[in-house]
């Protein structure tokens, strides 16, 4: 792959090479990827093996240069200063270049095993240099407020996940057959206990009913008796009508197409459909499609608010930027770590708190008050 010109020819000494299009962190906050070295080049990776660290400067070949902005607001959040790009980390830049310190691994001649490299399937890798503490590390360094604060945000969100993952293992959520299923979930549990929602898919699933044309072919009150279990039923069964409808005269039913548009584009079409707003949107989304949305339900804001980390802007995007702005863009840990705080809301933080049993009591302050019971 060519590069731009800047001043000479700069040319890929490798490529990434991830199993994912995006590294997908596996309990972790650090995913595995590789740096496949030109093999005529194999030869300059003798001894590198020694170092613990590297630094890989990589081209950010996703960027979008048409979207170039001399000042910015850091991380596009609007509470952040409007500084200038280059005192940001911000990858739309005149030279897309990223450079990142990772852990190594392994080092098996041309192929270099690494651990936290935020880096696409296919990004060229423009040099790798080893990491060297003394003459790379400078001590007392001056940072800006905001780049202190996202330190310490990125921080409380790994320690909270952390915490939630020991306590309760893996969720692997959406239980679902198939993304349809997940969607007709994501409307059926609009203000209903899970179990209920289980209770109206399986009707559904007994009737043979659970895909946007068999949908089609029932009257509304026929959809509303079969999911009456969940509550709302006649709301509800309109919204699947809609759903149904606009599957087949907009998409032919075609889950696979719908889902190739991008996060943002897909939120947009999901929308406009009767419905569904901000939460079951995201839900189809983050679950259904497998894209890095983080959803927002009233546990996780409860939980948050009793953390002390209530955004200044109490609305949906808030909460969700929280932790978008703050978390490596990754469906995998998205989906976990929504399934986990959910599992915390239910069984501990709930209205009237179990503060004693709670994972979190050590990082939060809420159990001091009156009707925490503990």
């Amino acid at each position: 792959m060519a590069l731009e010109k800047a001043g000479t020819d700069l040319k890929p000494i490798g490529f990434v090479r991830t199993e994912a299009g995006h590294p997908e962190p596996s309990g972790t906050w650090q995913a595995r990827s590789e740096i496949v070295i030109d093999e005529d080049l194999s030869k300059a990776t003798e001894g590198l093996g020694d170092f613990s660290h590297i630094v890989v400067l990589y081209w950010l070949h996703r960027s979008h240069r048409s979207r170039l902005s001399l000042r910015v607001h850091p991380r596009g959040r609007q509470e952040n200063p409007l500084v200038g790009l280059f005192a940001t980390r911000s990858p739309n830049r005149p030279n897309p270049v990223g450079i990142m310190v990772v852990r190594l691994l392994e080092c098996r001649r041309n192929v270099l095993v690494v651990e936290g490299l935020d880096a696409f399937d296919g990004t060229p890798v423009i040099d790798i240099k080893p990491y060297i503490p003394h003459s790379d590390c400078v001590k007392d360094a001056r940072v800006p407020s905001w780049i202190t604060n996202h330190r310490n945000l990125e921080g409380k969100l790994e320690d909270i996940y952390r915490r939630l993952s020991a306590h309760y293992g893996p969720q692997n959520w959406w239980p679902a057959d198939g993304p349809f299923e997940m969607m007709v979930g994501a409307i059926l549990t609009q203000s209903a206990a899970w179990r209920n929602v289980e209770k109206a898919i399986a009707k559904l699933r007994e009737s043979h009913l659970l895909s946007p044309g068999a949908l089609r072919r029932l009257e509304q009150d026929e959809i509303a008796a079969l999911i009456r279990p969940c509550g709302y039923y006649n709301a509800k069964a309109l919204k699947l009508a809609a759903l149904a409808k606009w599957l087949g005269e907009t998409w032919k039913d075609d889950l696979r197409g719908l889902f190739s548009l991008d996060a943002r584009e897909l939120r947009e079409k999901l929308l406009s459909v009767y419905g569904i707003g901000d939460e079951t949107a995201d839900s189809i989304i983050l679950y259904a499609a497998e894209k890095p949305v983080f959803v927002i339900d009233a546990y996780t804001r409860r939980i948050i608010d009793r953390l002390g980390m209530t955004p200044r802007a109490r609305d949906y995007g808030a909460y969700q930027a929280l932790f978008m702005d703050n978390l490596p863009s990754n469906s995998q840990l998205f989906q976990e770590y929504h399934a986990l705080l959910v599992r915390l809301a239910k069984e501990v933080c709930q209205r009237r708190p179990r503060c004693d049993g709670c994972c979190l009591k050590g990082v939060c302050s809420y159990r001091k008050e009156p009707d925490c019971q503990g």
